[in-house]
């Protein structure tokens, strides 16, 4: 029932309609009673006739309190939209050259990003699945849900910066982090035998 729950959701953000944010002095109170009802509610429970009014609400027009959690909540749907779109082109993806990865579900903030169910992949692991799909980075950032973010190290002249990779795995999974777990699985143990899992997403021009 879970998984029926969330697939009709995902269905429903994506035929939905895709405001851009109002921008407010300060919300009313019917809007922050809606956003913090929002909140409250599983992903799946969502209203999808509401989503597009909640999506156009200004971060900051809200109470201080809720503006992180609606910004949280946001991303999450915009990613859902997102990966709806990628699973309505299939296995066989024909990315565009020079493609624009989606603003609205991508976001600088690791925290964010961990609160809303992205999980940190490895550099091997990401290269891995470029060779395995055929992926470009641009391909995965823009017809999947790859977020790459650069990590500040240390301070001064020693400073640099780390390269950190996530995918979205929370509502929904990116097939693409069903393949890391694949591979994650088989680096574990060589000798598991995997039924099925030959089949995966692969991008094609």
């Amino acid at each position: 029932m879970i998984r029926r729950a969330a697939g009709l959701l995902l269905a429903a953000v994506l035929v939905l309609p895709w405001a851009a944010p109002a921008r407010a002095a300060d919300a009313d109170t019917d809007t922050v009673e809606m956003v913090e009802a929002f909140l409250k509610m599983p992903t799946a429970e969502l209203p999808p006739e509401h989503i597009p009014r909640f999506l156009a609400v200004d971060p900051a027009a809200l109470p201080k309190k809720l503006r992180r959690p609606y910004e949280a909540r946001r991303l999450e749907l915009y990613t859902l939209k997102q990966l709806g779109q990628t699973r309505k082109k299939g296995n066989i993806i024909t990315p565009e050259d020079h493609c624009e990865a989606p603003k609205d579900a991508k976001s600088q903030d690791i925290s964010l990003l961990m609160k809303v169910g992205y999980v940190e992949i490895t550099e091997e692991e990401k290269d891995w699945l470029t060779h395995r799909t055929h992926c470009t980075e641009q391909d995965m950032l823009c017809e999947f849900t790859l977020q790459i973010l650069d990590e500040k190290v240390g301070s001064g002249p020693k400073a640099r910066k780390r390269r950190r990779y996530f995918l979205f795995c929370g509502a929904g999974c990116d097939p693409l982090m069903v393949l890391v777990g694949v591979y994650r699985a088989r680096v574990k143990d060589p000798n598991t035998n995997f039924f099925g899992t030959g089949a995966g997403p692969v991008c094609s021009r």
